[in-house]
């Protein structure tokens, strides 16, 4: 009954690691470029790997004099001689190294070496000696003839694909080398063993999250991304910071402060927790709040630290600060950042905030189409960078600076010097136990500046908790108790949590401000998330001074009490987020802090600038979602009432346009919700949200034989690719699966079968694997309007959606079970205030968790096959 669209996924954003077709590169290859450069600026195409068979670069490097490093997404490593201005590279030029090292994110000259970072899958059945899997690798000149010629790995590294490892720094004092890697990178224990982050992590979620319900990063756990520093022949390591998702590169400011550009997760656009790309400032010890699927953390929560500026949507690349290049002194002291999707650089302006900082952005240069994949500073003092990636036609470009604008070197910022100062006397901490580390640490959390106040809390929780207990059974400053709280949360004992609850509660909520108010409610639900449940009159007492306060002025409070009083059980709350609900869904709130792309920046992505359009046209209530979601965890305190307008609520969101995973998002909140309604009344609650159930009309098909599950987007693709890749089932099992799953209700295959959705038959010709398993799992996410309910709306926003069957005089009768067509409604047309298509798709979710994982393969083997026994499925012809 779905619209089978083909949603291809080899070209999504950067978080999947997949190549582009061969039509699709001869396109690139032939479509021109059309730039827009900052005035003053000559930019030159100085090289085209593509044409010469070397590959898509996506790591440069500047070394010593005139030579440059470049390596291939998937290839090799070359060297050759920067060009004289107004020449280009010859192709002899650019020489391989004869290696076998290669397919790396990130490369960096630096003591006389190149290190390498290896983004590439370690074989099993291969000894480690033998191999160059994912790692940092040093490579030098052994015997000083000129070539490098010897391999030396640093670091074995567990993780690859474009989430793997990534990209080097040098330090400001060119002692040291820092490199960051993405979300699905394991931190190697001997980088653990020294962290400035208190290495007890965790998920820190008060209810359990969403994953992703199309699979991605589902057994990804904390903390994230991260970022180390290492010495020269790497025999030291240390892990500055985590937390987020995929940033790919890392660079110091004139001040030597470190930033990154983290990504985001486009599939997420529309629900409650989606935040755009952003640069973030990389400091001692920090924690960018990065979880899987629902659990990210708000930037709000004290327990991490806010972005210096959120961009929009993009897959982060390039980060580079301006310092070293010959530009005009306007541009000296900010980072120039790279999007690959959309084709821009932006030059990010830094201006000093406190101890960190906040920012201005422009669009520094721009083309289309343009995947941006790395950029340097070249020796000369002019910009170099590359474009590919994904086995896309490959650039070389060098922009230089030939206007008449004055150009300075870069300085330090003496703006915020201090503050930058004191937060690094702490951060000093990080690593050392000390009696006046706790001290200067217990005085500086209440300091007003964020990060400073986190620096403080992070150093101590590197101290002993006894040698602070004292101070925080005898503080008595709020802002103290509080952050000294989230330390002990961290580091403390259960033993504790009562004393901790009894400083909380001590604390007059209403007389603080709404940034203190926010980190005490943190403060709560990280001691219930580490310590437990409290007592009943610990609760009792908690429910009576925060209840009062819900619904709050500011929308961050709200959440996070309702999250509070939910979890805890406070009479009434059920109630009071239904309107909560119904009050976001009428105002259309969309959460705060979320841009979207400009029309003019969507142009430059043929792929990605539709779907970004089309969510603008139809952006989803994000702030209801999060009341939906929460709703969904309410075991008590509803009414048939409360859950009608509830379960009713579904059509008015499954309406909007979010990212790839929305709606499938959607369905498996509504899935949670059903589970917590009485057994008795499941059914008429799933009819309320548009969902009927088959158990009408399958007394004479066949029972699944089971045991079925709950199948994810993910582990379905691992059942149905592995099940089908060496198949030995046959056409009877197929059809009995078909059957089972109850397919045959609506759907036809070779003449038989019900006519309420698309015959089957030839679907295999027309559609991949894929595009059929999500249209299955997903139904809600591409409705055919030929196959479409209609959706009626009546005065006191009542719903009802059916099929029509007649509509004469002054009434309509519709079938609303597409199981069931004998059971119809009639409607008398005067209290009908709307219709539209209905956004519920009349093919239920979850058909196929009733089948066992051989029973799913049977039927897509079946419906590959279009119901033909002498198809290759069968035969077992290649």
């Amino acid at each position: 009954m779905t619209k089978l669209t083909n949603r291809l996924l080899v070209c999504t954003l950067i978080f999947i690691a997949a190549s582009c077709s061969n039509e699709q590169k001869e396109i690139a290859k032939n479509t021109k470029i059309t730039f827009n450069t900052p005035e003053g600026f000559l930019l030159e195409e100085i090289y085209h790997p593509s044409s010469y068979e070397q590959g898509s670069w996506v790591a440069l490097a500047q070394g010593d004099n005139n030579q440059m490093f470049a390596c291939d997404q998937y290839g090799k490593l070359y060297q050759f001689e920067i060009p004289e201005n107004g020449e280009v590279l010859n192709s002899q030029n650019v020489i391989p190294l004869e290696l076998e090292l290669g397919e790396a994110h990130g490369i960096l000259w630096a003591f006389n070496s190149l290190y390498v970072a290896v983004n590439k899958n370690w074989d099993d059945d291969t000894p480690d000696d033998q191999e160059n899997g994912s790692g940092i690798y040093r490579i030098t000149d052994n015997d000083q003839d000129g070539k490098l010629d010897t391999v030396k790995m640093l670091l074995k590294l567990d993780g690859n694909g474009e989430h793997g490892p990534h990209s080097f720094t040098l330090s400001p004092d060119g002692k040291e080398i820092y490199f960051i890697a993405g979300n699905h990178t394991l931190i190697p224990e001997s980088v653990q063993q020294n962290s400035r982050i208190p290495i007890n992590w965790d998920e820190d979620n008060l209810f359990t999250p969403y994953l992703d319900a199309r699979g991605h990063a589902n057994d990804i756990k904390a903390p994230g991304g991260w970022i180390t520093k290492f010495n020269p022949d790497g025999s030291s390591w240390e892990l500055i910071s985590a937390g987020y998702r995929n940033p790919f590169d890392i660079a110091f400011n004139s001040d030597g402060e470190l930033f990154t550009y983290d990504a985001d997760m486009e599939w997420d656009i529309g629900m409650p927790w989606y935040r755009p790309t952003r640069i973030c400032h990389v400091t001692s010890g920090s924690e960018y709040g990065w979880r899987t699927g629902s659990g990210k953390w708000p930037a709000y929560y004290p327990d991490n630290l806010p972005a210096v500026h959120n961009l929009e949507q993009g897959s982060p690349t390039a980060v580079l600060s301006t310092a070293k290049l010959n530009f005009p002194s306007r541009y000296k002291n900010g980072l120039l950042v790279m999007d690959w999707s959309f084709g821009t650089v932006y030059f990010i302006n830094l201006i000093p905030n406190g101890s960190s900082y906040e920012a201005k952005r422009e669009e520094f240069l721009s083309g289309t189409p343009l995947p941006l994949t790395d950029m340097i500073a070249g020796n000369d003092g002019n910009l170099y960078f590359a474009t590919g990636g994904r086995r896309l036609d490959s650039h070389l470009y060098r922009l230089s600076y030939i206007g008449s604008e004055k150009m300075e070197v870069a300085q330090a910022n003496s703006e915020g010097s201090t503050e930058r100062n004191l937060r690094k006397q702490l951060e000093d901490y990080h690593t050392i136990v000390s009696q006046k580390g706790t001290e200067l640490a217990w005085e500086h959390l209440d300091n007003p500046d964020r990060f400073i106040r986190y620096a403080a809390r992070v150093a101590l929780e590197h101290q002993p908790v006894d040698s602070w207990l004292d101070n925080y059974t005898n503080e008595t400053d709020f802002r103290k108790i509080i952050e000294s709280s989230i330390a002990l949360n961290h580091q403390g004992e259960p033993k504790l949590q009562s004393l901790m609850l009894k400083k909380l509660l001590h604390i007059p909520i209403t007389s603080l401000g709404a940034d203190l108010q926010m980190d005490l409610l943190r403060s709560y639900s990280l001691n219930f998330i580490r310590m437990g449940i409290p007592t009943k009159k610990e609760r009792q007492e908690i429910v009576t001074t925060l209840n009062p306060l819900f619904p709050a002025p500011e929308s961050a409070i709200s959440k996070e009490l309702a999250q509070i009083l939910l979890f805890l059980e406070a009479d009434g709350i059920t109630a009071k987020l239904v309107e909560r609900l119904e009050y976001h869904t009428e105002q259309k709130t969309v959460t705060e802090g979320v841009e979207m792309l400009s029309k003019e920046a969507t142009l430059r992505s043929e792929e990605y600038g539709p779907l970004i359009r089309d969510v603008i046209a139809k952006m989803p209530p994000s702030e209801a979602i999060y009341y939906g979601m929460l709703l969904s965890n309410a075991e008590n305190g509803w009414n048939d009432d409360l859950r009608k307008r509830y379960f009713s609520w579904y059509f008015d969101v499954l309406g909007s346009k979010g990212g790839m995973s929305f709606k499938a998002y959607m369905e498996n909140v509504r899935q949670r919700a059903i589970s917590n309604v009485p057994k008795e009344r499941r059914n008429y609650f799933q009819e309320i949200s548009g969902v009927y159930s088959p158990s009408s009309a399958v007394a004479e098909l066949p029972q699944p034989i089971g045991p079925g599950k709950k199948y994810t987007g993910e582990n379905m693709g691992d059942i149905v690719w592995g099940g089908l890749d060496d198949y030995q089932g046959n056409l009877k099992d197929g059809k009995r699966a078909f059957a089972a799953a109850n397919c045959v209700l609506c759907h036809r295959m070779r003449g038989e079968g019900g006519a309420a959705g698309p015959d089957l038959t030839q679907t295999h010709a027309k559609f991949s694997t894929f595009d059929l398993m999500f249209a299955i799992y997903s139904p809600n996410d591409e409705i055919s309007d030929q196959y479409a309910n209609t959706l009626f709306h009546f005065k006191y926003d009542e719903k009802l959606a059916g099929r029509i069957k007649s509509e004469a005089g002054d009434s309509i009768v519709i079938m609303p079970n597409p199981f069931n067509e004998s059971y119809t409604v009639s409607i008398a047309k005067s209290v009908i205030t709307k219709r539209e298509l209905s956004p519920v798709s009349p093919m239920p979710p979850a058909l196929l968790n009733r089948l066992n994982e051989q029973e799913v393969v049977d039927l897509f083997a079946y419906i590959i096959a279009g119901g033909d026994e002498k198809h290759k499925m069968y035969t077992g012809q290649k």
